[in-house]
């Protein structure tokens, strides 16, 4: 899955992962620590894995949906499988919806099938959780690590939703100028600005961010939002293109990471299916 959203949720549950394992696995007495598991013999890398306990007790893994995948319960075996067998301890697995939209009525929570029925077969059990259906204050009052997904939450029903996220926003922005640490505050701005995308057109979550009370005051504050969109739309291109061209050269870098356009940058991602090459992937105008 090579979506805009999820290098920025790989990003959140990476820098907190106490905070995304409490939320949507559960407390655990046990210490938690992303896990780097490359799962390259069927995917380039499992969504977010979380290894608990020292030594190593249980596996989380958590894989994010924006749109419906048929077909999904079937990876989702496979990796649950290739990590139990590198990590040689339980897995759980986790769907977490980021919008209705993602739902699937293969998404039942169960795969379970037998190619000679009562002489063996496979069951395997994955958890569902539909992101939207948490109210937007449990994220906007808790862990700051992962108040950027208050945006994909419950909004009030008898509002607008541009309305509702415009009152989140804002709150959300006051909450990370006060709480967020220096180095944290553009990667938390800018997921929360990457995630809204998911709700409304790219645009309006750009008008809405720069429209927040003190945040439109403040040259430094804009400058990251800019700045964080753009290394953001830099990172997926690069990393759509090495999914279909391979690793990229020297001067492959150097030319996406010098580009300035947040426009361009998304066409390119837009045209990565119809290209064959890095070189006519950089010819995008």
């Amino acid at each position: 899955m090579s979506k805009p959203f999820d290098a920025t949720l790989k990003d959140l549950g990476e820098d907190s992962p106490e905070a995304f394992v409490q939320e949507f696995d559960g407390p655990s007495q046990l210490p938690i620590a992303p896990l780097n598991v490359d799962l390259s013999t069927v995917t380039t890398a499992a969504d977010l894995v979380f290894g608990l306990g020292e030594p190593l007790q249980e596996v989380i893994h958590i894989d994010c949906q924006a749109g419906p995948k048929a077909d999904l319960a079937s990876d989702l075996h496979a990796y649950n499988s290739l990590l139990f067998r590198r990590c040689r301890v339980p897995v759980h697995t986790i769907v977490l919806l980021l919008r209705p939209e993602a739902r699937h009525r293969e998404f039942t929570g169960t795969l379970k099938y037998a190619a000679r029925p009562g002489r063996g077969g496979t069951t395997f059990v994955y958890e569902v959780i539909p992101l939207w259906e948490r109210p937007v204050e449990h994220f906007l009052s808790g862990p700051v690590g992962i108040a950027p997904l208050a945006v994909l939450a419950r909004l009030p029903e008898d509002i607008p939703v541009e309305q509702g996220l415009a009152g989140v926003i804002q709150r959300l922005c006051e909450r990370l100028q006060r709480e967020a640490p220096p180095e944290k505050f553009g990667k938390l701005l800018t997921s929360a600005y990457v995630l809204t995308g998911l709700r409304i057109p790219r645009q309006r979550a750009w008008t809405l961010f720069r429209g927040v009370q003190g945040m439109h005051e403040s040259d430094t504050y804009l400058a990251i939002l800019d700045e964080g969109a753009l290394n953001h739309a830099r990172k997926m291109v690069l990393r759509l293109g090495q999914k279909k061209f391979g690793p990229a050269s020297d001067d492959v870098l150097t030319a996406v990471n010098g580009i300035e356009e947040l426009e361009r940058l998304d066409r390119m991602q837009e045209s990565v299916l119809d290209v064959s090459s890095w070189q006519e992937l950089l010819q995008v105008p």
